[in-house]
């Protein structure tokens, strides 16, 4: 039986995070961002009350990446979208208790819509409801002393798969899950389009010097990393050259590895990425490297990627690689849409949205059991999140969705949980002891084999068991893009940031 809640209140803290080196992915480089906090206080059909915490980095130019709108407006779009969702979580709570499922789906229509009058996108949209979902998840974990994956196949949250898909209707959602949550999950480790490949790449200058790794070279010999995602920027000899380079240091290194690529919404037509990949194909050095991939992610930009003119050049492209959705997934049957297009699979973020995730894994379950196995994936990306909330919230949620590696880059751009007070710190090493650990007086992941640990995410709520200190971060209503100390302006408008 269902858990039935009410909104009652809510807050938004934000902590400002600084990379150890910079990140660039499409047109910025990042060097600071902000990690923001939502409390959502819910209560139950008895007055009983919990408190819930959902957490992410305000990602400029991800969720709207056109050029003509500032880091600083993108970032109040992120603030303004949880702000709807939080209002309409309070307008639906004078309705009385509903089940968490049921709470999205009655609200996540009303936020789209005010966000797109507001000349905000669906993907933003999603990001504000996804917050109000995931807090009030863990706030009925909380409640009810649950685990997420406890809440899911135990009926509390009220999941109905028909809502979002008919063809699910009567199917229950722990059908479609492994019998158990993974313990251990591979991390895919990024390569941002400026990320240095070998010490070659590190000016003395520039070198960072905390003892960690900088280098892909250093990944695979200190972590030992086997999965790889990396980005491209949409030149075709750029890209080779430095695909050839990554291709080089892996090879040398003897290790056996798997790729993604992710074309980072760089190109306007298939036909132009479909020509790298068969240079590719042709390159003599990249022969292993090819055959390494096991997926392409986003190469069109979203607002030509579900347009139905891309479907003969896609189907041509998957028949040599599958082609995933990311950021054109910015509704909830974006996948099923998808599929009818030719594309072959769908990023799981919660960012974007668990329900979804959830739903999204039915139907490609469904679809590899009448179509053939495997045709259809979930893979498990990541905005760069850093722990303790995003980070454990989003490993729940891959553990539960039983996705066996996981892009991980927040290890590599910033120093582990530097960004947190000491004591958040302390707690996340005691309460996960599996997943993080100590490194010259800073607590960083902890990665063994190119894996990560995850047993211990499997406590009341979405992952964490310690809660955020509110009151130690500025409340969103006195926060400000200026405390970061950037410029507010991206590469392609006259200077990195």
């Amino acid at each position: 039986m269902s858990l039935k809640v009410r909104l009652v209140d809510s807050r938004v803290g934000i902590r400002n995070a600084f990379t150890r080196m910079p990140f660039r992915f499409g047109v910025v480089t990042l060097r600071a961002a902000p990690v923001c906090t939502l409390e959502a206080v819910i209560e139950d059909e008895r007055g009983h009350r919990a408190h819930g915490y959902a957490a992410d980095f305000l990602a400029y130019r991800w969720f709207d990446k056109r050029p003509e709108r500032t880091l600083a407006a993108n970032v109040a779009d992120l603030l303004r979208a949880i702000d709807t969702a939080r209002a309409a979580y309070a307008e639906a709570a004078a309705a009385g208790p509903a089940a968490p499922f049921d709470l999205w789906c009655e609200t996540h229509e009303e936020v789209e819509r005010r966000c797109l009058a507001d000349g905000f996108n669906r993907l933003g949209a999603s990001f504000g409801s996804s917050m109000l979902e995931r807090a009030v998840i863990d706030a009925a974990g909380r409640l009810l002393g649950r685990s997420y994956r406890n809440l899911v196949v135990d009926g509390s949250l009220g999941i109905d798969l028909g809502r979002l898909f008919p063809e699910l209707t009567g199917r229950s959602v722990d059908a479609f899950l492994p019998d158990r949550p993974l313990t251990r999950v591979n991390l895919r480790h990024t390569i941002g389009l400026v990320d240095p490949i070998t010490a070659g790449d590190v000016a003395p200058g520039e070198r960072v010097g905390d003892g960690l790794p900088e280098t892909l070279e250093d990944y695979l010999r200190v972590d030992g990393i086997r999965y790889l995602k990396v980005k491209v920027a949409g030149d075709r000899e750029a890209d080779l050259a430095r695909l050839g380079a990554i291709a080089a240091v892996l090879d040398a290194a003897g290790v056996d590895y798997r790729v993604t690529l992710d074309g980072n919404e760089q190109y306007k037509t298939l036909d132009a990425f479909a020509d790298l990949v068969e240079a590719m194909r042709a390159a003599p050095g990249l022969r292993r490297f090819f055959d390494a991939v096991l997926f392409i992610e986003q190469p069109l930009e979203r607002s030509v990627a579900m347009a139905p003119e891309v479907a003969p050049a896609l189907a041509a492209l998957s028949a040599v690689k599958p082609v995933i959705i990311d950021e054109a997934d910015g509704w909830p049957t974006a996948f099923r849409e998808a599929m009818e297009l030719g594309y072959r699979g769908v990023s799981h973020k919660n960012c974007k949205g668990i329900y979804k995730s959830l739903g999204n894994l039915a139907l490609a379950v469904m679809r590899n059991a009448r179509e053939g196995a495997g045709r259809y994936v979930l893979s498990a990306e990541d905005l760069t999140n850093l722990g303790v909330v995003p980070l454990n919230a989003d490993l729940a949620s891959v553990a539960l969705l039983g996705i066996p590696h996981v892009e991980r880059n927040g290890h590599h751009y910033f120093l582990g949980l530097d960004h947190l007070p000491a004591a958040e710190q302390q707690a996340a090493l005691a309460d996960h002891p599996d997943l993080y650990a100590r490194h010259d007086g800073h607590v960083v992941m902890r990665i063994v084999d190119g894996a990560l640990t995850v047993r211990s995410l499997q406590v009341a709520g979405m992952g964490f068991r310690t809660p955020p200190d509110m009151d130690a971060m500025t409340p969103a209503e006195d926060w400000s893009f200026a405390s970061l100390g950037i410029a507010d302006r991206d590469d392609r408008q006259g200077g990195a940031v």
